[in-house]
């Protein structure tokens, strides 16, 4: 499912995401004579576009060199689920973890502490829905013994509620597609119905072939009396989402139909003129139908080692549904894969383009709630799998199978697939580490298209952290070095952030905590 929440929305969000959560304290007023607070594990002298990972002990007490005018991000990230899932053991719920970033130059910051906070879940609800194989009655679309046909009328469960409605077959598109309404819902929405058969005309054109290369050839089906896939229109609380697919498994295989939410129209909610367009219908179909795929995939591709496609995590299927969908809207528009596109010139409700700006204007490291953020970071994957030599559709399925077979494939649900860590060191070797990556690719977001190093941007966005543009990731919160202040940030658990730290003419001594002992830290100068 998309992200339904209007600009003006995620410009509340955007701006709550630079606050990090927490403020900084005034500045300290720094003594001459005072001698640093810690005793410094690490000394760090960088010049533009350099970066360097600290280790948890380098982090809480480290050296800066002198840089007036120099400016570095500060990235880190709560590495706890990573982990949870290299020892095969599930995340669990988490709490949302406190950082602390300070200067401790001239003798302030002694006695930081960052307590634990209690666990919060973090990820929001996925629109991903399977149920096991139990007793249906005609009106279930799992129970569909034939093929659906041109105008066809017939009996469904609705989404909400229990006595079956009547739905009408308006498009059958390729053979492979059916697109119906429930007659009910139906006023008001043609323009929708239109758009969503000119997106479903798009995919099975263009995007069943990107998707059998990522996945496999197959064709996920409602029913394999059928042989088709369902696409049933109805209307709900656009808050509740834009679609939504119910997958069925059984010892046959998994299948699949799609609920499309008529909701997402203008006149039904502020700002949704930016959801009026053929290609949003791309994106909400392109995901739901990566969906289907992905549980395709992942019941069949593995024999008797398959993983389970109920516990597939969560932000790992989101992800990976958005970083195919918006690889489709991209193919849709005619643009580039990396050609640094300018988005913030296309933020205009009235453009269709606006769609393919949403995963810069709303990803800002919260991995587990998947999404932009999780599609973020699959698709600086793939780009550097690309810098490998790889083509970018071999990249592609090499990121999102990875991707819903989880870090470690086990990740603790009962799966033994080779999951995505496996899968990236098969292609860059087996010194790549997951952290690591999570902690360049937050980098690369503050520092994009502002130094000389080419592994510090992102080559399908232009300036994806523009101080110049409303949205895209910012900092959490910003130390100048030698200033004596510090700085709190919050984040999502399974998160990453940035903290800006300008330079000091003097060497000065800085201090990153964290309330989690599985923080991973990495510094990068930007300029």
């Amino acid at each position: 499912m998309s992200s339904i929440r209007p600009l003006a929305l995620l410009l509340t969000s955007a701006a709550l995401a630079a606050c990090g959560g927490g403020s900084a304290p005034a500045p300290m007023a720094p003594t001459a004579d005072a001698q640093p607070a810690c005793i410094a594990a690490a000394s760090v002298s960088l010049a533009p576009g350099e970066t360097r990972t600290l280790s948890a002990q380098e982090a809480t007490c480290f050296r800066l060199a002198a840089g007036d005018g120099a400016e570095y991000a500060l990235a880190g990230y709560d590495a706890r689920a990573l982990e949870a899932s290299r020892a095969g053991q599930p995340a669990g719920t988490l709490s949302d973890p406190q950082y602390t970033v300070a200067d401790a130059t001239h003798g302030g910051a002694q006695n930081l502490v960052v307590r634990p906070t209690a666990p919060a879940e973090s990820a929001r609800p996925g629109d991903f829905t399977v149920r096991q194989s139990t007793a249906m009655d005609a009106a279930d679309p799992f129970a569909r013994q034939t093929p659906w046909s041109q105008g066809e009328r017939f009996m469904v469960k609705p989404l909400e509620g229990s006595a079956p409605v009547q739905a009408r077959v308006v498009r059958i598109v390729g053979g492979r597609f059916v697109l119906a309404v429930v007659e009910g819902d139906e006023a008001g929405a043609a323009r929708v119905l239109e758009q969503a058969g000119e997106a479903l005309e798009f995919l099975a054109q263009r995007g069943v072939p990107l998707l059998q290369s990522t996945f496999s050839d197959g064709l996920p089906a409602t029913t394999a009396g059928s042989g088709q896939l369902l696409v049933l229109a109805t209307a709900w609380d656009p808050a509740r989402g834009a679609a939504a697919t119910w997958t069925r498994e059984d010892a046959d295989g998994a299948w699949s139909f799609v609920w499309l939410n008529l909701n997402l129209r203008p006149g039904k909610g502020e700002g949704y003129e930016m959801y009026d367009h053929a290609s949003y219908r791309v994106k909400v179909l392109g995901h739901e139908l990566t969906h289907a795929f992905q549980a395709d995939w992942l019941h069949g591709a593995h024999g008797t080692q398959r993983h389970s496609v109920a516990a597939a995590p969560g932000w790992s299927m989101e992800g990976g549904a958005d970083f195919v969908a918006m690889d489709l809207v991209r193919r849709f528009l005619g643009v580039g894969l990396a050609s640094n596109w300018k988005w913030t010139d296309h933020l205009q409700p009235s453009r269709a383009s606006v769609v393919l700006a949403l995963e810069p204007v709303d990803a800002r490291g919260r991995l587990t709630r998947g999404y932009y953020d999780a599609s973020s970071l699959l698709r600086d994957l793939q780009a550097r799998l690309i810098a490998t030599g790889m083509t970018p559709e071999a990249a592609m399925a090499e990121v999102s199978r990875g991707a819903v077979e989880g870090w470690h494939g086990a990740d603790g649900d009962g799966g033994a697939c080779g999951g995505l860590v496996e899968r990236m060191r098969g292609r860059m070797g087996a010194t790549w580490d997951p952290a690591s990556a999570v902690l360049l690719w937050t980098a690369s977001q503050a520092a994009d298209d502002r130094t000389p190093n080419a592994a510090l941007s992102n080559p399908s966005y232009f300036d994806v952290g523009s101080d110049d543009a409303s949205y895209g990731w910012k900092p959490a919160a910003e130390v100048r070095a030698g200033a004596g202040a510090s700085a709190a940030v919050t984040q999502v658990a399974g998160g990453s952030f940035y903290v800006r730290v300008r330079g000091a003419r003097a060497e000065s001594t800085l201090r990153a905590l964290s309330s989690t002992p599985d923080a991973r830290w990495m510094i990068a100068r930007v300029r």
